[in-house]
């Protein structure tokens, strides 16, 4: 009897379990969990934060289950367009800004207006060029998670070495053209054979180096009408002062390869890079690092910068959408914790918080927002793109001059343009 007893409520136990499991609810709610997939690109240690706060949410919202899937920008768009396309693709996922035209246009991406509201995620904490690049129509197609400008990267103790300090005795960045050729020139240590084995200043990526110059210069992509204006005056002068870098031998030689990764080696004192660097540096434990704006060498401040943007697939369902919205909101209420990684948050509110503000090089870097220049709003951004890489390229190793490198890569990037027009039947 005892046994028979004992069986009993064995089998009793297992089903109470199995109804549990298959329930998958929370005490009071009585609801299925849904399942939102969430693809992006962030796999570096980004990646590490953006998985904490995932399981901070799945904690508080235990009806709900984000799973995360990280894969490489330089694959990811293609990998989301087929998925998405054919209907596999993510309830929610990460873009550029910059990437926005020519992701909505394949008819994958969902409008996000409900959420851009006061009572959600209200549109007039995020500063208006920021909300412009996520606003087509009267209508929102996704909500800008954060901010990543370009920005001057220092060793601060190459700096105090060199007597450039404040007040305080504490090192300082240079803020204009001058104390900025000052540094490059007096940061460099010579080897015994008069050979440059540190440098004061390297470039990382050329395009990005150049393009964060173009607001500083007044310079643009594209004209009123959306044509190809790369070879305009401001552009010119910007990439004109890059070549004389090299030119004048106050960066290391095209093929030296030092860059970004000479600056992590302190053979570089400054180099110009994205906030989202922050990161790499983070692993590193002995380099005194400092974080300030570009300097400004052209006739105005000015930088780079893009926004990841968060997306929702068309076709979901309810309890898809509802769930992809709440951890949305979430991500975004909580942005300080995203920043830490190594952006700006894109929310004023959060750059206000107490959280962001001690963040020092994600406060200096936010500084350049009033003046920061995206890049251009085309679908065609790849082409251009790639046209403004091989124009830096030929300043950069003595092949053209600024003028008819861009000229060429102008004429270039308008056939695109005018390529796509045709594609789409005259639409821009």
């Amino acid at each position: 009897m005892g046994i028979r007893v004992s069986i009993v409520l064995m089998i009793v136990a297992v089903l109470v379990l199995g109804i549990m499991r298959s329930d998958v609810s929370v005490a009071g709610i009585g609801r299925k969990q849904t399942q939102v997939n969430f693809w992006n690109g962030f796999t570096g240690p980004d990646g590490i934060t953006m998985l904490e706060l995932i399981r901070e949410f799945n904690k508080e919202n235990p009806d709900v289950r984000v799973s995360m899937q990280r894969m490489a920008w330089d694959t990811y768009y293609n990998k989301l367009m087929v998925a998405a396309l054919d209907g596999r693709g993510p309830e929610l996922f990460v873009v550029h800004a910059s990437t926005l035209p020519r992701m909505s246009r394949a008819g994958f991406i969902d409008w996000t207006t409900n959420l851009m509201q006061k009572s959600s995620i209200p549109p007039d904490d995020f500063d208006p060029y920021v909300l412009e690049q996520v606003k087509f129509g009267d209508e929102f197609i996704g909500v800008p998670l954060d901010i990543h400008p370009q920005g001057l990267y220092c060793n601060a103790d190459m700096l105090k070495a060199a007597g450039f300090v404040d007040a305080k005795g504490e090192p300082r960045a240079p803020v204009n053209k001058e104390e900025f050729l000052y540094l490059v020139k007096n940061l460099r240590k010579l080897d015994k054979s008069g050979n440059p084995e540190v440098w004061g200043f390297a470039l990382t990526m050329w395009r990005n180096n150049f393009q964060a110059l173009i607001p500083q210069f007044g310079g643009r992509y594209l004209d009123e009408n959306g044509n190809a204006d790369l070879d305009n005056p401001g552009n010119v002068a910007a990439l004109d002062f890059l070549g004389s870098l090299f030119k004048d031998h106050l960066v290391p030689p095209p093929d030296n390869g030092l860059g970004w990764v000479g600056y992590r080696q302190k053979k570089v004192a400054m180099v110009w890079d994205g906030v989202y660097m922050l990161g790499d540096i983070l692993r590193l434990q002995d380099l005194n690092y400092l974080g300030a704006p570009i300097p400004q060498i052209g006739p105005k401040p000015g930088t780079m910068a893009d926004s990841h943007v968060l997306c929702i697939r068309k076709g979901i369902n309810k309890d898809q959408r509802e769930s992809a919205e709440r951890f949305i909101k979430y991500l975004s209420k909580n942005s300080a914790k995203w920043a830490a990684a190594g952006q700006v948050a894109a929310r004023r509110s959060v750059r206000e918080s107490e959280d962001f503000k001690k963040l020092k090089l994600q406060l200096a870097f936010s500084k350049q927002i009033p003046y920061m220049m995206y890049p251009p709003r085309t679908p065609v951004l790849f082409e251009l793109t790639m046209e403004i890489d091989l124009a830096v390229e030929k300043v950069m190793r003595g092949r053209a001059t600024a003028a008819e490198a861009l000229k060429i890569a102008r004429a270039n990037a308008q056939k695109a343009i005018e390529r796509d027009r045709r594609e789409r039947g005259g639409a821009k």
